[in-house]
């Protein structure tokens, strides 16, 4: 009895000086994005955590909007000299698109673990800035037995190719950084990896993974534009507009899907996503780097902040 309570306190009180969860986003535009991804960590993020937004804005005007968006807040806004974006801060081919998105996006999450998440004591969160979480969730209790976890993507995933070329998408990921060896090491580069095949933005942690055998990166899901990444995946039902709302609605269903959900995904357009069985939702081109209309993102603004308003209500 007396063996259980001594337990009991020392897990309460390791939990309580565990470093808390650092989650680093890069922000680019959508300011008000930044209070709402705030809010959804608020409301359903079990750990103590510390939300940072690094600050890729290309202009004056942004660069403020977005230092603006969290001093509102009253979180950090750590600002990324946009010189790292041609020096360049990563290696690159001379056919390499300097400002091209994944380009980019992998400057962006280099620079914020090498001069904060690689000296982060415990656990961080690498996230989009169009991402938020949706249901009740633990991130120290998801990795107590994990080192990394995140969409683990392999290039031209679809091929059939006998190598290993698994790599980490820091779209969302989580890494231990207390358990990971040669930490500093760890490169979030994108393109061309053994010699022939290209990466997007997280590609070169490959040769990390390569190096360290022993770590087994935990893959977690994704599920967009009806499409399920990981085991059956349905082209079928993700590109036939077709379909019908009941076949939509069984499949959503069988998939785990809340009614809540449901009822927003019905809406369309078929570019958001959902990561982690659900728990984390991806707003998805956010930077807009599809350049669709300013009618197209109008709306899927609308349903989408209407959808975070009803989730919050509960």
């Amino acid at each position: 009895m007396l063996l259980s309570l001594l337990l009991s306190v020392c897990c309460i009180y390791t939990s309580l000086c565990a470093d808390p969860v650092l989650i680093i986003t890069h922000a680019y535009n959508r300011p008000e994005f930044i209070a709402i991804q705030q809010r959804t960590f608020k409301a359903f993020l079990k750990d103590t955590y510390e939300l940072v937004v690094f600050n890729d804005a290309t202009t004056d005007e942004m660069e403020l909007a977005i230092r603006n968006a969290c001093d509102a807040i009253g979180i950090r806004c750590i600002r990324i000299p946009q010189e790292i974006h041609t020096r360049p801060y990563l290696h690159r081919e001379p056919y390499d698109p300097l400002n091209g998105t994944n380009v980019r996006h992998a400057n962006n999450v280099q620079y914020s673990c090498d001069v904060l998440g690689f000296d982060h004591g415990g656990i961080v969160c690498i996230i989009d800035s169009d991402m938020f979480l949706v249901r009740p969730f633990s991130i120290a209790e998801y990795m107590q037995d994990k080192e990394v976890a995140g969409l683990i993507k392999r290039p031209f995933r679809y091929e059939k190719d006998p190598r290993n070329l698994d790599y980490i998408c820091p779209a969302l990921c989580f890494l231990h950084m207390n358990k990971l060896p040669d930490k500093r090491t760890l490169n979030f580069n994108c393109g061309v990896i053994e010699n022939t095949i290209h990466s997007d933005s997280g590609g070169w942690t490959y040769f990390y993974l390569k190096k360290h055998p022993q770590i087994i990166p935990h893959n977690i899901s994704s599920i967009y534009s009806y499409q399920l990444h990981l085991g059956s995946i349905d082209f079928q039902l993700a590109i036939d507009e077709t379909i019908s709302d009941e076949q939509r609605i069984k499949w959503y269903k069988h998939y785990g899907f809340n009614q809540k959900e449901i009822t927003f995904l019905l809406k369309k357009p078929h570019t958001f996503e959902y990561f982690l069985d659900q728990h984390f939702f991806h707003y998805h081109g956010g930077s807009n780097y599809h350049g669709k209309s300013k009618e197209f993102h109008e709306y899927k603004t609308t349903i989408f902040k209407e959808y975070i308003e009803d989730i919050l209500s509960d």
